[in-house]
């Protein structure tokens, strides 16, 4: 395994707003090509893909043949608004087709949705390689060990539950540790793997969390198949309008493996 990119990064960890739906939390573009008809493909492939995950909130699509061959995937999160979702779709196709032109395998994180093209068919194939941790810069607040044991035992039944036949590949999970503290935990993927694999995939970013997010009061690990997030703040829908109006702002590292 190739040693992990430390980045420090200045995020707003808000509860759901619009931010989470036009502002990319990472990108990667890979693959570099020169040919027009690529590009034209990669044009095609985004242009089908924001209309059709917009409104069904998951979309695949597929232009060119031979070496110039796209195949495309989009997902929203399927607890956002629909509004959100066309927003966040829309925003990052624009994105891709600005930040990684010229590159034949792009791929962007948002909040609320995901976004990838690729010169090879992924469609159908769990993805765990590139990886990209947040980590909250933050400790939790109170016993450190019993957070960590709520936060370990809260996202065993998000990867549980994301692994379901009837999950949808979303799972929202919370605990409560005391009066003063609600630990919220997510998981999703998207929709092209199966629901085993999806559950494998959420358990797989699950395992990662130890390793660089002990007492963190929050953090996620993101795949190109799915993700795993928990926060000391309600950031997944439905939430209560004193939930989302507050700020949790905060300071978050940025590790990449697998560059």
């Amino acid at each position: 395994m190739a040693s992990p990119v430390h980045l420090l990064l200045l995020l707003a960890a808000a509860a759901p707003q619009l931010c989470s739906a036009v502002d990319p939390v990472s990108t990667y573009c890979a693959k570099n090509f020169t040919g027009a008809q690529t590009q034209s493909s990669i044009s095609q492939v985004l242009a089908a893909l924001v209309p059709r995950a917009s409104a069904a909130y998951y979309a695949t699509a597929t232009a060119g043949s031979g070496g110039s061959a796209v195949w495309g995937l989009a997902q929203c999160r399927g607890d956002v608004p629909a509004s959100d979702c066309a927003l966040c779709v829309a925003a990052a196709a624009g994105h891709l087709a600005s930040a990684c032109r010229g590159q034949a395998d792009a791929r962007v994180w948002y909040d609320y949705c995901f976004l990838r093209y690729d010169g090879a068919n992924f469609i159908g194939l769990p993805d765990t390689g590139y990886t990209l941790v947040l980590i909250n810069t933050m400790n939790a607040s109170g016993d450190p060990y019993e957070f960590d044991l709520a936060e370990g035992k809260l996202m065993a039944r998000v990867a549980s539950a994301a692994g379901g036949a009837a999950s949808g590949g979303l799972a929202r999970e919370t605990a409560k540790l005391d009066s003063a503290t609600t630990i919220y935990g997510l998981g999703w993927c998207t929709r092209d793997i199966t629901a085993a694999d999806c559950g494998l995939c959420v358990a797989q970013a699950v395992a990662e969390l130890p390793s660089y997010c002990r007492f963190r009061r929050g953090c996620r690990v993101l795949y190109s198949s799915c993700m795993a997030r928990y926060e000391t703040y309600p950031f997944f829908f439905p939430v209560s309008g004193a939930a989302a109006a507050s700020s949790h702002d905060g300071e978050y590292e940025k590790v990449i493996l697998n560059p």
